[in-house]
């Protein structure tokens, strides 16, 4: 189904929402935005600033974003089927994605409080380390399938902006994916319709305006992946237009030191044409990529069954939660409240 027959589904724009989990761990089932202190800043975006919160009856610790409106974009089909927010943002739950407690409002804004990554930006370690190696990319990029696999397929999502930035880790190194498929409702007046943020990892289709469905995310991962192995995105410019024109024109060009299966890999992920490219037709696609020789040292069964019984290859250090510590220092340095 093309985004033409897909549906907004609302973010507790009447009632504020609690969900299941948070009922299981004994949280409060009517929080207030004001329950929650801000500790420090995580990170920035178009939107604003995500901050780290505290709850105060419980002094869990949770990621708090706020939004001036926010929606999430659903196929159609999916909407038809439950007709209902909560059961939708409730079929979101999976390991590797972000786990949503609470989406809270007041007079002037939204408050998703989300689970609190403690082990930072995927991208923070990659800067740290230069580039992976291919077995640690393949185990993360192995865990972003399985994550993008059930907003797909499970959920009816279509990510649409999968990149670094929204590949966090949890604190025994497992990845987390944040933002699934939220997105932010211009007010009036502001534009819409505009790519915010970094075109590198988005798929020609997107960047030409044409209609497009889940086949943008498969294109997103393959940018994703180049970018673990070797660095950098595939497609580079010093302005917006040129990076745009690479993406839509130019060819793929590999590094020598890539494996012949990472190439093959990536190759099949980044063609142009969405109808040839590995994961446009699922799920038949699914096989294929799970029996790619690029993740022949990783055991999805295992992941998908039992995850926490193997090791990351990145294993986080965390002395202190509240202190961020593998978070950038350009948002944790950041005032809570800007002047």
């Amino acid at each position: 189904a093309r985004l033409g027959t897909s549906y907004e589904v609302p973010i507790a724009t009447r009632n504020s929402y609690v969900s299941a989990r948070a009922e299981q761990d004994g949280l409060p089932n009517k929080p207030r935005p004001e329950d929650f202190q801000p500790i420090r800043v995580l990170g920035r975006g178009a939107y604003g600033k995500v901050l780290l919160v505290k709850e105060k009856t419980t002094n869990r610790l949770f990621a708090q974003k706020q939004l001036k409106k926010a929606t999430m974009v659903v196929q159609k089909h999916t909407y038809e089927q439950t007709k209902n927010e909560r059961a939708i943002l409730e079929s979101v739950r999976h390991p590797f994605i972000v786990k949503l407690y609470y989406a809270l409002q007041d007079e002037a804004k939204l408050y998703l409080i989300l689970e609190y990554a403690q082990g930072g930006e995927l991208f923070t370690h990659l800067i740290q380390q230069r580039l992976f190696t291919e077995s640690v990319a393949s185990f993360y990029i192995a865990e972003l399938v399985l994550a993008l696999t059930h907003l797909h397929l499970n959920v009816g999502v279509v990510y649409r902006d999968l990149k670094p930035e929204n590949c966090l880790l949890d604190r025994h190194g497992h990845l987390v994916l944040t933002d699934f498929g939220l997105s932010k409702i211009p007010e009036d007046g502001e534009q819409c319709g505009t790519i915010l943020g970094t075109a590198e990892y988005i798929a020609p289709e997107v960047l030409l305006g044409e209609p497009y469905d889940s086949a943008v995310d498969w294109w997103s991962l393959g940018a994703v992946t180049f970018d673990l192995l070797t660095g950098s995105p595939p497609f580079t410019g010093n302005n917006y237009s040129k990076i745009i024109e690479k993406i839509t024109k130019s060819k793929l060009v590999l590094p020598f030191h890539l494996s012949p299966y990472a190439k093959d890999f990536v190759t099949r992920l980044l063609r142009k044409d969405p109808r040839k490219r590995l994961g446009g037709c699922m799920p038949a696609d699914l096989d294929k990529i799970k029996k790619h020789k690029f993740f022949r040292k990783v055991d999805f069964y295992a992941l998908e069954h039992d995850y926490r019984s193997i090791t990351p290859p990145i294993v986080p250090i965390i002395t202190d939660p509240a202190l961020a510590e593998n978070f950038s220092d350009e948002f944790t340095s950041m005032p809570l409240i800007s002047p």
